[in-house]
């Protein structure tokens, strides 16, 4: 694309900009909440949420995204590691909003909100105040604030009435909610299993729930509002924009989980091989501390630095022990000769500690925990002279 076209895509992105601020809703306006399913890639596998505007009387449709953001910021890998992502709100017209989803074919379901002429003013000159550039940059957190959590946070504080959600009783947990969408990504399922720490596993409030597009969809579908002291159901209907088959529910091959099986098979196996033909094989006692050690670095930064909600703490330091690096490198150089039993008592304990630290690993961990498990039993077997 060349540069005029951007100009021209700027200067139709600042007249639309202009028109929702100058523009007042008639009595035959509509609000309803967008909500869309999750995806096939990573950053979609959630799913989404906005709010859609339509007053046909001025030709007005309109949607409030909450989820935009820039790879392009400044050092922003490290800025989304450290939990310091920005996200911003975005006002588009409805007809560029559905092609995305039609392309990728993910389902988006339309909740009209039953409120009064106030009410939707109310929320409209909001969600325009909100828009301003001074305004519409917010410090993006994945399970307290985001597209979703806006949503209904602007609801709560601009529908003209209060709003009630039903206080339903839970025992899911922020873990096991995400995890129902990660099946078809179960690389990725082990990576947020390595970071997200014990307070994940922790039972969370319906109301928490809500900072998941469908679980938002769920509690809209049952909330009351009331108004002048009368009480009805926050939603008047429900239309169907687009319907595809659910992608959440595909589910890939577990790789992960069957690779470190056979990485545990194997190592058993060259273990007790190794007790038979008294070797020690050191070699494998080098890489599985250098790479626990590793990974312990990588997750206790995370535990130690990042900003993102509960990462802290984390009982997978119990296995992936940071010292086990700087183990590795000494017991290459066997400096420490029979001191380093002391070392593998040590993080025996750690491992026997983990299985009963009461946070959800995944599984592919307890098979690497196992593994470990193996070689230092193996050390600790005394040499038969």
């Amino acid at each position: 694309m060349n540069k005029h076209f951007f100009v021209v895509l700027l200067l139709l992105s600042l007249a639309f900009q202009t028109k929702i601020q100058a523009q007042q809703l008639s009595k035959e306006a509509i609000v309803s909440i967008l909500t869309c399913n999750s995806g096939e890639e990573v950053y979609s596998m959630y799913g989404h949420s906005a709010i859609r505007i339509k007053d046909p009387e001025s030709n007005l449709d309109v949607v409030f995204n909450y989820g935009v953001f820039s790879f392009e910021g400044p050092h922003f890998l490290y800025r989304f590691a450290k939990g310091l992502t920005d996200y911003r709100i975005d006002a588009g017209r409805f007809v560029g909003f559905i092609p995305e989803y039609e392309e990728e074919k993910r389902s988006v379901y339309e909740q009209v909100l039953d409120l009064s002429p106030e009410g939707k003013t109310k929320l409209f000159q909001a969600l325009i105040e909100n828009n301003k550039p001074e305004n519409r940059v917010y410090r993006y957190n994945f399970f307290t604030d985001n597209c979703a959590t806006r949503v209904r946070d602007m609801l709560e504080r601009n529908s003209g009435g209060a709003i009630h959600f039903p206080g339903l009783q839970s025992k899911e947990s922020y873990r096991s909610l995400i995890k129902k969408y990660h099946n078809p990504f179960r690389w990725f399922d082990l990576g947020i299993d390595l970071l997200v720490g014990k307070k994940a596993d922790e039972p969370i409030a319906a109301y928490q729930q809500m900072f998941l597009p469908e679980y938002l969809y769920n509690q809209l579908s049952m909330a009351k509002i009331t108004e002048s002291g009368q009480t009805r159901p926050l939603v008047l209907k429900t239309n169907t924009l687009l319907e595809y088959p659910s992608n959440k529910q595909k589910s890939d091959f577990p790789f992960p989980l069957l690779i470190f099986g056979i990485i545990f098979l194997l190592i058993t196996s060259i273990s007790i091989w190794g007790i038979f033909k008294k070797k020690k094989m050191v070699w494998i006692d080098y890489i599985l501390f250098s790479l626990s050690g590793l990974a312990g670095l990588i997750i206790g930064w995370f535990t130690l630095y990042s900003e993102h909600p509960a990462v802290s703490p984390n009982y997978n330091l119990l296995w992936a022990f940071p010292l086990n690096l700087f183990f590795a490198i000494i017991l290459m150089t066997k400096k420490l000769g029979n001191y380093t039993r002391y070392y593998f008592f040590l993080t025996t304990s750690f491992l026997l500690i983990s299985l009963v630290s009461g946070q959800q690993f995944n599984p592919s961990v307890y098979l690497i925990i196992m593994t470990l498990l193996v070689r230092n039993i193996i050390n600790l077997i005394p040499a038969k002279k």
